[in-house]
């Protein structure tokens, strides 16, 4: 059963089923009692005015929603908001007042307005799980998605759609049968939605592959496709962990297969360190980059476990591992003085009264790495934080060509105290992560013989991590407030950042190694706090008045925080030049256009 979620998702189901029977099923409604709106005629119109004209402007896509169907009729635009209804059952990455504010949008083009207490409504009010930032910006993919499966459904036999609404798996081939469905978020939504107790919560085939790569040993590798894979593997879970309730993003499955930090880039973090041994995180301050490099370092060393123990053991060994993350995983704070003597050998004075060298921090940390058996030990993590502060190269010396050559040995020009030839080896089993900010020093100065001994991964402005930190920090502050109300305001936050940091990377005063990240704008959370008081009243305009200006909390964290922090990247301007681009700068922040 696939059921769990952190909110009460009951309503969310029964608007599903709602779907299934008066929109699937019959050609009826999912807001308007009595009425034909899912008929195949009103879809075809849809299908001609929407997906078969696409408008690849740049304008945002209720703007061009409007100009498509705004005067295409009631019918159609009745069943253009229905569908967008679906859309928005699933993903808690929208929040309620948004969703309900979208569909009302599109309903007024045609006189009518969602009720507040219609089962959609309040089926908005939680999500089942989140669809991330790129649900959002595909929106009229998935749109067009939705239309083209219940067109190909309409033309079913009414009998044949009976067997197949009551068949997940008939289900499954039949919406796998539209181009391109593997690539559709709302291919997975649906198919839990649906039916829950076959698909699980997981809209990305990309989850789904590295839940069945992290558990493959729990099921038959030659399962017909992932999803069949992963009711079996829940099966088998269930059996070893029969007093849980199990959640693929809850604990304890969630830390065996999901990585946190993959937004960083386009590629699997932990594939690709597993695959090279060493990467770096790179990008604008305060985007997190410590705070993934930890993440992915827990990654691997559960990776390994699971791996390793197989999955009844691992997860009767979660005390051991988590000791294991705890002891293994080694932070170096990197700064101009930490040089080549601190971490590979330097001469110390002897107790004799001469000298002698010694090992520095990367000799000794394998040293005691080995101390336990290669067989009987999880991997260590070495995190470089801040790693282009020092002079790399220098720093590594003869630890650069060993990055490459694992296992193998090579003689330091220096004996020891007893007179003995100091060697160095790294082990296979000890993995480098390094973090930079492109502030401190571009990657261009970086050794090119040294950076190919890296991959490299862009650790960019996130605007989900913002709203999702946003929540955590706006929840434990218990400000009386509900996080639905104010989402809104700080999805409108996060759109104004990333179009400052468009400002930002194209300005020919600045360039993308100024961008700001996320946890910049953090703040933004105390002072919203402090500006509603203990008992907050507002019911709307928390962060931006009804003209689209920043209030209070928002003009704070400009004037605290990021205004002088771009002050100072301009200070080598005349005062003209960089009073005119932080005045612009302001203009792009503090008045910003609505969020999609």
């Amino acid at each position: 059963m696939a059921r769990y979620s952190e909110h009460d998702t009951d309503r969310i189901y029964q608007a599903a089923e709602a779907f299934r029977a008066d929109c699937l099923l019959r050609d009826g409604s999912l807001l308007f009692q009595d009425a034909s709106v899912w008929r195949p005629d009103v879809l075809d119109r849809l299908h001609k005015a929407f997906v078969a004209t696409p408008d690849e402007g740049d304008r945002s896509f209720m703007v061009k929603f409007k100009d498509q169907i705004g005067e295409a009729g009631q019918e159609v635009i009745r069943l253009a908001a229905e569908i967008l209804c679906v859309y928005f059952l699933f993903p808690s990455s929208v929040g309620g007042a948004r969703k309900r504010q979208v569909v009302s949008e599109v309903l007024g083009w045609a006189g009518d307005r969602l009720p507040e207490t219609h089962l959609v409504s309040i089926a908005f009010s939680h999500g089942i799980g989140s669809g991330g930032q790129g649900y959002n910006t595909r929106r009229p993919f998935e749109i067009g998605f939705l239309i083209d499966l219940v067109i190909a459904w309409k033309k079913l036999p009414s009998a044949q759609q009976a067997l197949v609404a009551a068949d997940p798996w008939r289900f499954q081939e039949l919406v796998d049968s539209i181009e391109d469905a593997e690539s559709k978020q709302l291919r997975h939504m649906l198919l839990h939605m649906l039916f829950p107790d076959h698909f699980e919560r997981i809209a990305s085939g990309n989850h789904k592959r590295r839940v069945v790569k992290a558990f493959y040993g729990l099921v038959d590798s030659q399962a017909e496709d992932e999803d069949r894979a992963i009711l079996g593997i829940r099966g088998e879970l269930e059996k070893l962990l029969p007093s849980k309730q199990l959640d693929f993003y809850w604990s304890p499955l969630v830390e065996a297969w999901y990585d946190d930090s993959e937004g960083a880039s386009a590629g699997a973090p932990l594939e690709i360190i597993q695959h090279k041994k060493q990467i770096v995180l790179y990008g604008p301050p305060g985007t997190g980059k410590t705070f993934r490099a930890k993440k992915l370092a827990e990654r691997v060393i559960r990776s390994a476990a699971l791996s390793e123990m197989g999955p009844a053991r691992y997860f009767q060994s979660q005390s051991a591992v988590a000791e294991a993350i705890k002891e293994n995983v080694h932070r170096l704070q990197l700064h101009p003085a930490y040089s080549y003597e601190d971490f590979i050998r330097a001469l110390h004075i002897s107790n004799g009264g001469g000298t002698e060298y010694r090992a520095g921090y990367l000799p000794e940390l394998i040293d005691d790495i080995e101390r336990q058996p290669r067989a009987e030990r999880l991997p260590h993590v070495l995190i470089l934080d801040e790693m282009n502060r020092t002079d790399l190269s220098r720093m590594l010396g003869e630890c650069f060509s060993l990055l490459e050559d694992r296992n193998q040995t090579i003689e330091l020009p220096a004996r020891d105290g007893n007179g003995a030839t100091m060697k160095l080896r790294i082990p296979d089993d000890l993995f480098v992560i390094g973090t930079m900010n492109l502030i401190d020093q571009s990657i261009e100065q970086i050794d090119f013989a040294l950076r190919r001994r890296f991959l490299w991964l862009l650790c960019p402005f996130d605007a989900e991590a913002l709203i999702s930190a946003a929540e955590t920090k706006w929840t434990d502050l218990k400000s009386g407030l509900d996080w639905d109300r104010i989402e809104p305001d700080f999805r409108k936050l996060a759109a104004a950042a990333a179009a400052l940091n468009k400002e930002i990377h194209d300005s020919p005063l600045l360039g993308a190694q100024y961008e700001i990240g996320h946890t910049y704008l953090l703040d933004v959370v105390v002072f919203l706090r402090n500006f509603l008081g203990p008992r907050p009243t507002r019911k709307h305009n928390y962060l931006w008045n009804k003209k689209g200006e920043a209030l209070e909390p928002v003009a704070q964290v400009w004037n605290l925080s990021l205004r002088p922090l771009l002050e100072q990247y301009l200070a080598g301007l005349d005062a003209t030049a960089r009073n005119a681009e932080l005045d612009r700068l302001t203009k792009v922040l503090l008045k910003p256009a609505a969020a999609e």
